[in-house]
């Protein structure tokens, strides 16, 4: 292993972009007291944020061709801080809303620009190493989550929360812009022809498939697990951040012992399509679950199942799909979050509809299909086309 300077500066906002991810899920209830909106008012803020969020993963690649990989993810990051900020201040939930449009928009640099990024200092065995940088993502999760819920328990409001993250977001910017390799990162320009190198091949779009059902299974745990532990259980802040750290301490776990372990595209297949296939027996048994302890356990080994999949997805991207890597996990990112937002925002209305428990019956149905698409991958890339990076 050689972790330098920025892989660490990658992994720092990493953690950073995980706590706006979670922030809104873990202060849900108390700002929809404040805010005055439904469980579907607050799923529209997570697809909120996602729509610009895929506007600028589209862009992200000619912003870096310009400046650098590692400055434009610096960029973004200021872009976030100074919004959490602004919607820390903010009166109404259209306008915690088209701040959620914003942050969509700055953290989709360090989306889009993160993994390519490091797969550009370790080519050679980009599957360790993402799943490494990735697995600080679900740190994120759990530092963020294990804090705002007990300042929420205590009386601290949200909206201080929005203000101080904001505050923190811009150290790892500030370590990107003086890491000099990562600041010289460049990413190359795209045209159309290269786009279209990647979208005529079947493996891209069964791989888009796979993340897009992958990250809706995040997302419904991430999402919603702080609000369903307090509604259902009837349980406090502290003890639904508990819950959603559990999950995301299991995800970094699972993605720390993915990297440790990989051994190429064809046993990385297999391993996440025994994730996938646990992952339909651990949702329907939460759905069952009417123990908070129990629903406890099963957070955890909910986390397990969802974690190789993002990172390693993009990882046997590069080896199946012949195309520009930079390019290819843009497109996947913009699938994954695309399945991150749409999740989190059907299972809002399904709860206000039918009961948040009933929602949760979304996620060993996106288990089952990643199940097959996982299970179809093995006809249609056995092997590194011979143009592929």
């Amino acid at each position: 292993m050689k972790f330098n300077k920025t892989d660490a500066a990658l992994s720092l906002a990493f953690i950073v972009y995980a706590a706006t991810v979670v922030l809104v899920p873990i202060s849900l209830l108390k700002m929809s007291e404040e805010l005055s909106f439904t469980l579907s008012g607050g799923g529209a803020l997570e697809a909120g944020r996602t729509i610009l969020l895929l506007f600028t993963l589209i862009i992200s690649s000619k912003a870096a061709s310009l400046i650098g990989k590692g400055r434009t993810i610096a960029l973004g990051l200021i872009i976030t801080s100074a919004s959490l900020i602004l919607a820390g201040f903010s009166n109404t939930y259209w306008g915690v809303m088209s701040l959620m449009f914003v942050i969509g928009f700055g953290t989709g640099f360090a989306e889009a620009l993160i993994n390519p990024l490091v797969h550009d200092n370790h080519p050679d065995d980009s599957s360790k190493y993402l799943n490494i940088v990735n697995a600080f993502f679900s740190l994120g999760v759990v530092v963020a989550v294990l804090i705002s819920g007990f300042l929420l328990t205590i009386g601290i409001s949200w909206r201080i929360l929005f203000i101080g993250l904001g505050i923190i977001t811009l150290f790892p910017a500030f370590v990107l812009i003086t890491a000099k390799k990562g600041s010289e990162e460049s990413g190359q320009a795209t045209s159309l022809s290269h786009w279209i190198q990647c979208l005529k091949q079947p493996a891209f779009w069964l791989l888009a498939l796979a993340i897009y059902l992958g990250a809706g299974c995040e997302a419904a745990f991430t999402f919603w697990s702080a609000s369903y532990i307090q509604l259902h259980f009837n349980a406090l802040p502290s003890a639904a951040g508990i819950g959603t750290a559990l999950f995301a301490g299991a995800m970094f776990t699972g993605r720390l012992l993915t990297g440790k372990f990989t051994r190429g595209h064809h046993y990385d297949r297999t391993l996440m399509l025994v994730a996938s296939l646990c992952g339909i027996v651990v949702s329907l048994l939460a759905y069952r679950a009417e123990s908070i302890y129990l629903f406890y356990i099963l957070l955890f080994a909910a986390g397990l199942t969802v974690a190789p999949h993002w990172a390693t997805i993009q990882a046997v991207s590069v080896k199946l799909v012949d195309g520009d890597p930079t390019l290819l996990f843009i497109l996947l990112s913009c699938a994954g979050i695309s399945g991150f937002g749409s999740a989190s925002w059907i299972m809002g209305l399904i709860g206000d509809s039918y009961g948040l428990q009933n929602s949760l019956l979304l996620i060993p149905a996106f288990f089952l299909l990643l199940s097959i698409v996982l299970f179809s991958l093995r006809w249609v890339g056995g092997s590194k086309p011979k143009n592929a990076v």
